[in-house]
């Protein structure tokens, strides 16, 4: 019976981060539509705490979030050869 491949760490890694910038991304998008077409709730205010932390910090944690994207994309592909081997097919012993 084959026994299973090791998970990749990285592969594991680059789903929470994906998530998030997609999240970012879309947030992101909402903000600036929202700029172009103010829309005031009736309290009479503008914007949501979230866009205005994202005005002023939205495009460094955008840029955060692809360099991570790509080191960690790299990461996986560059050792998805170690990964990929089953935990004993490296021992002498089993040879």
């Amino acid at each position: 019976m084959p026994t299973p491949k090791r998970l990749n760490p990285f592969y594991v890694l680059l789903v929470p981060l994906g998530v998030a910038f997609v999240v970012t991304a879309s947030a992101y998008y909402v903000m600036a539509f929202q700029s172009v077409n103010p829309v005031r709730d009736a309290a009479g205010n503008q914007a949501h705490p979230l866009f205005k932390w994202l005005r002023a910090h939205g495009d460094t944690v955008m840029l955060i979030e692809l360099a991570g994207l790509a080191v960690l994309t790299v990461a996986a592909i560059a050792t998805d050869h170690i990964w990929g081997k089953s935990p004993d097919s490296g021992s002498a012993a089993s040879k």
